[in-house]
């Protein structure tokens, strides 16, 4: 008897213990599947902001097909479309954007031979005719060599609504190509004394700039080549930028010949997409 009575004992014991293991096996599946509720969103902005590119108007259409490319670099699925502008104002666009397209790019086309006063004012109103055909608020300005100045000139003369967000500038001559006014291979400030006209100028207006934009010039340094244009004089526009804005940054690439060896230098892209994002 006392035996059967320890038999059933130990049973009901083991009976109660694999009914608590169910119980809580049970309960801890309830509370692994039950909803949570969410706290935060991470979403992935949308908003179109295209990548304008003001380049140098002596590139020939293959220089500048090597550059837009290595500008792309990862984005290349988003489309390229031209806008031009004549000397009388005159807006014209070459291709069309996709609803898919939220960081496109627009390539510039301004008028030759005019003074940079007329083209501020042109690439200010082919901008804004840019913004109502493609429907965007935000932008970023890429320029290369001679585009640089126009560049300048612009976001010192601008409002604050069509200044870009980021401003690059490739191997642009603030202080002319000589070497008379340049240390070749200087990356230090160029001296009051030898500056050229138009350096001094920009430095006089740099009070007019958008402090809130970001800033990255981008110089070439020609290896077992001649340099085309001193390394000071790509730099100077440090003189102008760094005192005003919040971010500058500026950044020397190595070619092995002269400086359009940067035209298919596939780190150029590279600096400027980590630059931007």
């Amino acid at each position: 008897m006392k035996a059967t009575t320890k038999q059933v004992l130990t049973g009901a014991t083991w009976l109660v213990v694999l009914l608590a293991m169910i119980g809580g096996t049970m309960l801890w599946q309830q509370q692994v599947h039950k909803s949570k509720p969410v706290t935060t969103i991470t979403v992935t902005s949308t908003e179109r902001i295209p990548m304008v590119l003001l380049l140098d108007d002596h590139l020939t259409h293959n220089q500048i097909q090597q550059l837009t490319a290595h500008i792309q670099n990862s984005s290349a699925t988003q489309t390229l479309v031209t806008a031009k502008i004549t000397a009388t104002g005159t807006v014209t666009f070459k291709g069309q954007l996709l609803n898919s397209d939220n960081r496109p790019y627009i390539q510039v086309q301004l008028p030759k031979n005019l003074d940079s006063n007329r083209q501020t004012h042109l690439l200010k109103q082919l901008l804004t005719a840019a913004r109502q055909q493609f429907k965007f608020r935000q932008f970023n300005l890429v320029s290369y060599g001679r585009g640089g100045l126009t560049a300048t000139n612009y976001v010192e003369h601008t409002t604050t609504s069509l200044s870009p967000q980021h401003l690059v500038l490739m191997v642009t001559p603030f202080n002319g190509a000589s070497r008379q006014s340049n240390n070749r291979r200087q990356t230090t400030p160029v001296a009051a004394k030898s500056q050229t006209a138009t350096l001094a100028k920009l430095i006089a207006h740099r009070h007019t700039i958008d402090s809130k934009m970001q800033v990255l010039i981008v110089a070439g340094k020609a290896i077992k080549a001649d340099q085309p244009l001193p390394l000071q004089s790509a730099l100077a526009g440090q003189s102008i930028f760094k005192p005003v804005v919040k971010v500058y940054q500026q950044k020397v690439l190595r070619s092995w010949r002269t400086q359009s060896g940067l035209l298919n230098n596939h780190q150029i892209g590279n600096t400027i997409q980590t630059f931007i994002n």
